[in-house]
């Protein structure tokens, strides 16, 4: 089912109540700070391992004054050190190239990488190992150009916890040869007893962000999923429906509404 995923994490985030959640290649915070307005009372870890987007990240006081956990961190299915794969940047805009730095060498003419740095890595199930006691609930939000399988390598020894995923995938190697794909990503995820929820486009796109929610939930935690996935169901159809008859009108809203959150999560 096709739905605007962000939303519905988010709304997720509060239907299921979760204690942790850990947005892993945060970029600038943005995200970080959703849930947290989503779920003030929950642990929030973000992880960045580009050193200006962190350097840029541990300065803005929104994300201090809110207690989020930066790290600056690589997740992987390994814990240690690795090369990072810089993109040249305009880290004074923060617009999405900052976002494309990873663990891969980008391949092709469009945001080759340009720089290397060493960065630390970890499993997520060595850094949130102490987050997992009995009743205790994780989300994951992972966006790691074309890494999402190795992250989710290294989550395997907390996924029983883990309630609620997010991640970005691709069908093709646009970032690398060799990368993972979404098909493995979604087998393994099955195999650690997450199923897909819903896509935020079409899975024959070349990138599209998937969520994921455990399977065998309390009775009552599936029906208010169920109820949220409807919810953004109808929303997104009306939307559609929408900028399909006032195109103009629906470019004005998104464009304010991109603004709004920019300047809720204090980017500049």
């Amino acid at each position: 089912m096709i739905v605007n995923t962000q939303r519905l994490f988010t709304r997720l985030v509060r239907a299921i109540g979760v204690s942790t959640l850990c947005d892993v290649g945060s970029m600038n915070g943005a995200e970080a700070l959703r849930f947290h307005r989503a779920a003030p009372r929950s642990r929030i870890y973000a992880l960045e391992p580009n050193p200006e987007n962190f350097r840029l990240m541990r300065t803005n006081p929104s994300l201090r004054e809110r207690a989020i956990t930066l790290l600056p961190l690589a997740a992987s299915n390994c814990d240690g050190e690795s090369e990072l794969f810089l993109v040249d940047a305009d880290y004074s805009r923060q617009d999405v190239v900052c976002g494309l730095s990873s663990l891969h060498r980008r391949a092709g003419p469009l945001h080759p990488s340009t720089a290397t740095v060493r960065v630390r890595t970890t499993r997520l199930d060595t850094l949130l190992a102490g987050e997992c006691a009995a009743g205790e609930s994780l989300a994951l939000w992972i966006d790691v150009e074309g890494k999402a399988y190795e992250v989710v390598e290294g989550m395997s020894g907390i996924a029983g916890h883990v309630c609620l995923l997010h991640v970005e995938v691709e069908t093709a190697p646009c970032i690398a040869p060799g990368q993972r794909l979404y098909p493995e990503v979604k087998t393994l995820l099955l195999q650690l007893g997450l199923a897909e929820l819903a896509t935020d486009l079409h899975p024959s796109r070349t990138q599209f962000n998937a969520l994921f929610v455990r399977r065998g939930l309390p009775a009552r935690t599936q029906l208010r999923v169920r109820v949220a996935l409807l919810y953004e169901r109808t929303r997104y159809l009306v939307a559609s429906l929408l900028g399909w008859l006032a195109p103009a009108v629906m470019r004005q809203y998104r464009v304010a509404r991109a603004a709004k959150q920019a300047q809720s999560a204090g980017v500049k």
